[in-house]
């Protein structure tokens, strides 16, 4: 027969065993009968509950809260990912503001270049970052 095991304090699988009957299960430990993934499953009330499903916001990243049985954003992992974004985009713009090319530029498109590397720059001090992000608009030449 077939056990998973779980945290009783938060309903989160610690591990699925089998054995021929439920005596051999150490009587610390609280299970049910079946086998349930942990990935997909907590147990609330000794039954299995399928763990809702992740959110997929842009560039947000999400952990699952045992206690609120909720995905909350990992503002680190989230803010992390902003910024490797944010550094694709700047990286995309080396080439044109290259010292070689910078003379080649108008002024105007040098100013708009300007403008669009510091508000990228900026982006990790905006107000609601990093799930609320404004991304500035890229010059249509850049």
């Amino acid at each position: 027969m077939n056990y998973t095991l779980y945290d009783p304090s938060t309903g989160q699988i610690i591990a699925t065993i089998s054995a021929s009957d439920s005596s051999q299960i150490p009587s610390t430990d609280l299970y049910i009968e079946g086998t349930y993934d942990g990935k997909k499953y907590y147990i609330d009330n000794n039954q299995p509950v399928r763990i809702p499903q992740k959110p997929t916001d842009f560039l947000q990243e999400y952990i699952f809260d045992w206690t609120t049985k909720t995905w909350v954003n990992d503002l680190v992992a989230s803010g992390n990912s902003v910024r490797r974004y944010r550094d694709l985009l700047l990286n995309q713009t080396v080439d044109q503001l290259n010292p070689i090319w910078w003379p080649t530029l108008t002024s105007e498109q040098q100013a708009e270049a300007t403008a669009y590397r510091q508000a990228l720059l900026d982006v990790p001090n905006q107000a609601g970052f990093p799930t609320t992000v404004e991304w500035p608009t890229k010059p249509s030449w850049l």
